[in-house]
């Protein structure tokens, strides 16, 4: 009598055993596509936990409006020899720096530090003398009198943590928009750049930004640093520069004078990571007035009502 005839019909227990292993025993490409898989799980949860944390909301504790920075470029007092002298500078650069998480967009708005505004407990006066009359508080308490957009957060840098922020990322690409020529013994500022498309170090990209021999001024001056900003933002939010960010960190922290935590610094970045760095410019709407430059009313409040779109008001 056989194996078979006495198990009965079909395999052996033996037989039945191996067949039964051998379905359960993973392939190769099953292997690898089981592993795959488990990776994938595994980043998931990660930015998903990641996400969490360094969401806006989570992070300054704001659920009915965007999160807002005021950013301030401060110049140095110089004699007339062009040396550097002692005291508090001047914010010769402000921008309001937005970031609306129901829109998944940021905005920099720029704001002429000729601008009219009334300063507390000074009354009438340029929106750069606040800094002069009270540091980064006082003019942070000014703007946001001037946009009705509540101040988070400040960052103040100097000539010497500009040229060292654009250092540490290699430098900038620029389409310089014309020869630019300009000496200001008193104000310390040499500028000799041409025109075309170029990469800049972080000496050619200050005095790009600083350049205001124009008809215009600093409003055409204004234009030039949303226009670097905006380059500099999209290398910060590039995944391909993540190389860079310990770096760039280490110089943040040796020149920027601010009161962003690292937890909210890189829940700034991760913003804009996250939304590609889809950033909109804009310049305070107004006028020129004799020696200010005049806010428009409704054009300032038409400004700020498309920032704030999304939240209930």
């Amino acid at each position: 009598m056989t194996g078979r005839e006495l198990g009965g019909q079909g395999d052996s227990p033996l037989e039945s055993l191996e067949q039964q292993e051998g379905l359960r025993k993973p392939t190769p490409g099953r292997l690898v596509f089981m592993i795959a898989v488990c990776v994938v799980v595994v980043i998931i949860s990660f930015l998903m936990v990641i996400g969490s944390y360094l969401s806006l909301e989570a992070t300054f504790r704001v659920k009915d409006r965007p999160i807002n920075f005021l950013l301030l470029g401060i110049d140095q007092t110089y004699d007339d020899k062009g040396h550097v002298m002692d005291g508090s500078g001047r914010a010769d650069t402000i921008i309001l720096f937005s970031m609306n998480p129901k829109q998944g967009k940021s905005y920099v708005v720029s704001i002429p530090r000729d601008t009219r505004v009334n300063i507390p407990g000074r009354g009438t006066g340029k929106v750069n003398a606040a800094y002069v009359y009270g540091g980064p508080e006082l003019i942070a308490e000014t703007v946001e009198r001037l946009t009705g957009m509540p101040i988070d957060r400040y960052a103040e840098v100097d000539f010497d943590g500009f040229v060292g922020v654009i250092d540490a990322i290699g430098g900038i690409e620029v389409d310089v928009d014309k020869d630019m020529r300009y000496v200001d013994k008193a104000g310390g500022l040499k500028v000799d750049i041409k025109k075309g498309r170029q990469v800049l170090d972080g000496e050619k990209a200050l005095q790009y930004v600083r350049f205001r021999a124009d008809v215009l001024g600093d409003i055409t001056r204004v234009g030039r640093q949303q226009n670097l900003l905006g380059i500099l933002i999209d290398e910060v939010a590039n995944y391909r520069n993540v190389r860079k960010a310990p770096k760039l960190a280490r110089t943040l922290m040796k020149y920027v004078k601010t009161d962003l935590s690292q937890r909210d610094m890189a829940s700034a970045g991760w913003f804009l990571v996250r939304t590609g760095g889809d950033v909109l410019t804009r310049t305070i709407p107004g006028d020129f007035s004799k020696q200010y430059w005049v806010p428009g009313k409704d054009a300032l409040q038409k400004m700020v009502d498309g920032m704030v779109q999304g939240f209930d008001r």
